[in-house]
């Protein structure tokens, strides 16, 4: 009997997170697939002795993940999911089969102003550092944090501007917030809303809630002083500010053959599956929700590989009523509050690269039944418990996922001839495009080897002149 094909697109934590789930569900009654371009995830390890030291981040192999777990890796991005055909289409033209789908393809960023810099941990660590050495040197009198709709997680906005004040607390910079939430964090609750306030106005950070931002772009020999800011809805209709950080927004991934919403995001029920389809699901910052979090991504993860592991026990004839875990849906989590001195403490004046995550646990992306366990015992640095002494108030909140009207505006159950034809000259297109760049790739290699044996022979003959004219070579006649 054929093993049932289950494939997993994705390596970030979404992506992780199932193969190892897959693995250890079905054991060896599987063949399990891993289609992503990545070769490595990025993570950073949390200690017992620290709630906040900074620590630089790490990485795991995913081949090392592969080969544990035995998958079949296709180092490829997916454009395109054929459900009817059980296939998914890669940007080089091959075409991996399924049973079953999970699609954890993550989104990227973009930057939402033309002025200030843009807040990525892990990207340009640099930026904090000069701004906090400017509001030390008494240099700049104001800075902002924009939180623009469509940040889909918006606490580090918050953590930032908390670092910001509590570094200017013996300064005249002042922090202002700009957030396009009604009301701060108010996707996660009102008791996260009422600690982050206080938190906040207990830093002397000015908030400024459900504003949207606009600027302008400026020429390149425009002085960078000051940056002058749009606001529609609460507040002054402009400000101006010595400095600017904004968080990226997240853009879909729209991908090819699935429902979306109308900015792209995969849509899907409760149950994670994908609205209209029944053997694809999806899980992570790919899926239409106002919010995503690494920790929430592998719960979806978990959640949506038990949901296939049902569908497959349905269609072997066997018992498939499984309900799906509890608080598949719900992000849960701890808002840090009174955390300022222990901050301080261990971010002194002067260090480079501070750690910003002051607010929210687990905040790395370390978490997973399976994943974090993984690297736990690979990398004894990585801790997941909360420590005692931490202060803080419980989150649990729930996620909204569902159907829109429209999403179940699907192909057709059987695809047309000139559909299908249509999609092998795409595929055969693809695959002589790969084949081309691999032969330009190869060309490029073999001039280059062919200049290095030119240099190495050149060199050679350099060598041997020289010997020559010390005497130790002699021509024989």
């Amino acid at each position: 009997m054929a093993k049932d094909v289950v494939c997993v697109v994705g390596a970030g934590t979404a992506g992780l997170e199932s193969l190892l789930a897959a693995r250890a569900r079905f054991g060896a009654d599987l063949d399990l697939r891993l289609i992503a371009p990545e070769r490595e995830f990025r993570y950073r390890p949390m200690t017992e002795a620290s709630l906040f030291r900074p620590a630089a981040e790490r990485g795991l192999a995913i081949a090392d993940l592969v080969a544990e777990t035995g998958a079949t890796w296709v180092q490829d991005r997916v454009d395109a999911v054929h459900e009817q055909d059980g296939v998914v289409l890669t940007r080089d033209g091959d075409t991996v089969p399924f049973d079953y789908l999970l699609l954890s393809i993550g989104g990227h960023t973009r930057r939402p102003l033309h002025q200030g810099a843009v807040w990525e941990r892990g990207r340009d660590p640099g930026v904090l550092d000069q701004i906090i050495a400017e509001i030390l040197m008494d240099e700049i009198r104001t800075v902002a944090v924009n939180i623009p709709r469509g940040a889909r997680w918006p606490l580090p906005g918050y953590e930032l501007a908390l670092v910001l004040a509590w570094r200017a607390a013996n300064s005249a910079a002042r922090v202002t917030l700009l957030t396009a939430e009604e009301r701060p964090l108010g996707a996660l609750g009102s008791v996260a809303t009422a600690a982050v306030s206080a938190e906040l106005d207990a830093a002397g950070v000015e908030v400024i809630a459900g504003v949207e931002v606009s600027d302008e772009a400026q020429p390149a020999d425009a002085p960078t002083q000051p940056i002058t800011l749009t606001l529609a809805g609460a507040g002054p209709p402009e400000l101006a500010f010595d400095r600017l950080l904004s968080l990226p927004t997240v853009v879909a991934p729209f991908l090819a053959g699935v429902p979306t919403d109308d900015a792209g995001f995969i849509e899907t029920d409760e149950t994670l599956k994908v609205c209209g389809s029944p053997r694809v699901w999806a899980a992570g910052s790919c899926i239409a929700a106002e919010l995503e979090h690494s920790a929430l991504a592998a719960q979806q993860a978990d959640a949506a590989i038990d949901a296939i592991a049902a569908a497959a026990r349905r269609g072997a004839g066997g018992d498939g009523e499984r309900s799906d875990p509890p608080g598949a849906g719900d992000l849960t989590g701890m808002i840090l509050t009174g955390q300022r001195t222990r901050w301080l403490a261990e971010n002194p004046p002067g260090i480079k690269q501070p750690s910003t995550r002051v607010l929210w646990w687990p905040p790395g992306r370390a978490v997973g039944r399976m994943l974090a366990q993984r690297i736990e015992a690979w990398d004894p640095a990585v801790h997941q418990q909360l420590p005692a002494d931490a202060g803080g108030v419980a989150i649990r909140a729930p996620i909204a996922l569902g159907c829109s009207d429209g999403s179940a505006l699907r192909e057709p159950g059987e695809v047309s001839p000139d559909v299908r034809a249509a999609r092998l000259r795409d595929i055969e297109n693809r695959q002589l495009m790969a084949v081309s760049r691999r032969e330009r790739a190869a060309d490029a290699e073999l001039q280059a080897l062919s200049a290095g044996l030119e240099s190495l022979a050149a060199r050679q003959q350099q060598v041997i002149r020289e010997l020559q004219r010390q005497g130790y070579l002699h021509n024989r006649r």
